[in-house]
């Protein structure tokens, strides 16, 4: 009997190895000229980060993080010296190498023996290249305009718009054929929600059906419909078109208080945004093209930041090019300019008039520069 039993044990510890073996990833990191330190490893989830791990690196900049996943998943690897580098990986499996160079680590950094990892790599350098291609028609546009040259203007504004449209295409497209779930799921939350939110539900609606065993298909179906519901909820029960927009008097990166009434008199764009939120950086680009074309012409930006930290905040917006007033008070979710005007998504924003009225919401993509060269004629 105790025979039998010792062999049952056995067995499942047997069983219970060739499992985690056959889930099981190995993360060798080769990176030139890094200092030594931690590099931690989390799964990102559809609304939670968590921990996995965390190792020392050697002086010469290798590292190995073992562990495993039951599925393909979004991770992210970060440093400890330098909290503004990071690395997105997409795997569930195998060896995995990380070679880069600490110096310019955003450029340098690649994979083998994970192509889904890969891919994503390229997702995120398509977009950056988008990024950097949209803020230089901004500054030609600026440019145009300030000289009064009409023609070569509106040939910049419809470059504008045309690389925009493609990029569009392009996340829609990669995520309709990407095979890796954690990717197409980075692509398709690049996109605006107040714009494409047709396209979002369709692509919801067919991913339980493209990855029906996928927890992470289902938690990012459950966060569709709660947005989905949430915007219903701010139809009903946010600040209407027509009313007088509620008081903001918050402090901005120089720790200066300013309120939104001191601006009565211009147009204003209220610009709820973080600089963690995709979408928001996304559309960045469409509201200084707007500000650039406008910004003489009575009209400016408030935009409230719902970040945590100042870094990162600052950092967006030198990136970003956002010239126009910021204001936070790293509240986040709980920041009372949040409940006031019922935002439960973001990028929000709303367009007052010099008298301070609401005279339109949310508007995104070009509909802001079209509801200015109404208003502003």
């Amino acid at each position: 009997m105790r025979f039998r039993l010792f062999a049952v044990f056995l067995l499942i510890i047997w069983f219970t190895s060739c499992g985690d073996k056959k889930n099981s990833f190995t993360l060798n990191g080769n990176i030139d000229n890094m200092p030594a330190q931690v590099v931690i490893l989390e799964e990102l989830g559809i609304s939670d980060v968590i921990i996995l791990d965390s190792v020392k690196t050697e002086p010469d900049g290798k590292f190995t993080i073992t562990g495993s996943t039951g599925e393909n998943k979004l991770f992210r690897l970060r440093f400890s010296s330098d909290k503004s580098k990071f690395i997105l990986l997409s795997f569930d499996k195998g060896a995995i190498g990380i070679t880069g160079n600490w110096n310019n680590l955003a450029e340098t950094y690649n994979f083998t023996g994970s192509p889904s990892s890969s891919s994503l790599r390229s997702l995120i350098f398509t977009y950056r290249q988008h990024i950097k291609d949209y803020n230089t028609l901004c500054v030609i546009a600026d440019t145009m305009e300030a000289k009064k040259n009409d023609s070569l203007l509106v040939k910049a504004k419809d470059q504008l718009q045309e690389i925009n449209q493609h990029f569009t295409r392009y996340c829609e497209t990669y995520s309709d054929t990407c095979q890796y779930l954690p990717n197409a799921l980075c692509a398709v939350q690049l996109l605006n929600p107040a714009v494409e939110k047709d396209y979002i539900n369709l692509f919801n609606q067919s991913l339980v059906k493209r990855f029906p065993n996928s927890k992470l298909a289902h938690d990012f179906d459950g966060k569709v419909k709660n947005m989905s519901q949430s915007k219903n909820q701010e139809e009903e029960n946010g600040i209407a078109v027509g009313t007088i927009a509620p008081e903001i008097s918050l402090q901005t990166l120089e720790g200066k208080s300013i309120t939104l009434s001191s601006f009565r008199g211009k147009y204003v764009l209220v610009d709820f945004w973080a600089s963690w939120c995709p979408p928001c950086r996304a559309e960045n680009p469409n509201v200084v093209a707007a500000y650039n074309l406008f910004k003489n012409k009575k009209f400016t930006i408030y935009a409230v930041s719902l970040d945590e930290k100042k870094d990162k905040w600052l950092e967006a917006i030198q990136k970003d090019g956002l010239t126009w007033t910021q204001v936070s008070d790293f509240q986040r979710w709980q920041s009372l300019p949040v409940r006031n005007y019922g935002v439960n998504a973001i990028p929000a924003n709303f367009l007052l008039d010099p008298s301070g009225k609401i005279i339109a919401k949310n508007l995104h993509g070009g509909e802001l520069e079209a509801k200015l060269s109404e208003v502003l004629k």
